[in-house]
């Protein structure tokens, strides 16, 4: 099967570049010249699996001629529409789209092209782009995939057995779960971010740990508002333990948060680092697709709301992150 990777940033590349040393037939396209020409030369890929460099066959996004197969969607989530626009000519009808996307994008794309096309994912392993050519796997991590409508298709099995040279790979009847439990958690690390501090950093005073179990609890409210029974995330944590405000669940909150910071620490939070780079964030389709889907069902999101707010202003330079804006978010907590 023809594979073609859309977007050659961190996770596009890495993934490239473990299918193609498992001999897949593998494309991928990116626009950015620099980094194309560095990847076709031999993509260098660091971090928890160690060093590698391994030549990618890439192209340019006008350059797609053929009809595709089946296709990882790793574009920033603002470019996903332009991305889709730009592969429509050549999706046919057995054509399966996979969104390996951090944003919360599966409709978005399901009304794009038709939701027979559209298979979840949420990734549960991390990476970061240093510069052109150079990419870094932060973490480790699987994939959970599954079809939106929940069925165990024969499909699944292909995407899973493409994915499994990558990582380890669960099939999932509940892919909306999963992807509200990710939410939660990028939701947490874009509040990490308008402190202007790394995961463990943002995590470690008592203070900040209180807001951001608010905060989490928040995405949690709007899941099951939607009639959405979050997942476990990494088979390990139930999100909704953040809904409990009991001595017990506090408690339980702070050890995960605790946990997360241990195993996480040294990640600076996505939207920062977009921003100290000139991009866009994606906090659109992360913090605001929680506020945007509270709003629609009247659950209130305050503490996500002023996430969001605050890093449009530092995308504008209106707003500094700084560690004394957690006083900011206590506020909205209090309304």
């Amino acid at each position: 099967m023809r594979i073609t990777i859309i977007g050659a940033g961190a996770i596009g590349s890495i993934c490239g570049v473990y299918l193609t040393k498992a001999g897949r037939a593998v494309t991928l396209v990116e626009p950015w010249r620099e980094h194309l020409e560095r990847i076709k030369k031999g993509a260098y890929i660091d971090g928890v699996r160690g060093e590698m460099t391994v030549p990618l066959n890439a192209i340019m996004p006008g350059e797609v001629k053929e009809p595709l197969e089946l296709v990882l969607l790793a574009v920033k989530s603002g470019k996903t529409l332009e991305a889709l626009e730009n592969i429509r000519p050549f999706i046919h009808a057995d054509t399966v789209v996979v969104s390996l996307q951090n944003g919360f994008n599966v409709d978005m794309i399901a009304s794009a092209i038709g939701r027979e096309h559209v298979v979840g994912c949420v990734i549960g392993w991390g990476a970061t782009s240093v510069g052109p050519g150079h990419l870094t796997q932060t973490s480790e991590g699987r994939f959970v995939v599954g079809e939106l409508d929940g069925k165990l298709s024969d499909r699944l099995g292909m995407v899973k057995d493409i994915l499994s040279d990558i990582s380890e790979v669960t099939l999932t009847q509940s892919i909306y779960g999963h992807l509200w439990s990710k939410l939660s958690i990028n939701c947490l690390i874009a509040g990490c971010g308008v402190l202007g501090l790394n995961v463990g950093e943002a995590l470690a005073p008592e203070r900040n740990k209180r807001v951001f179990i608010q905060l989490v609890r928040e995405v949690m409210n709007v899941a099951t508002a939607c009639g959405v029974r979050p997942e476990m995330v990494e088979g390990v944590v139930d999100p909704l333990i953040f809904t409990r405000t009991d001595t017990e669940g506090l408690d339980t909150c702070f050890r995960i948060l605790d946990m997360m910071a241990a195993v996480h620490g040294s990640i600076k939070p996505g939207p920062l680092q977009d921003i100290e780079k000139g991009w866009e964030s994606e906090v659109d389709y992360i913090t605001g697709y929680c506020v945007k889907k509270g709003l629609e069902i009247e659950t209130p999101t305050p503490i996500n709301e002023k996430v969001h707010a605050l890093i449009k202003g530092m995308e504008a330079k209106r707003v500094i992150p700084r560690p004394e804006n957690i006083g900011l978010l206590e506020a909205a907590a209090k309304g």
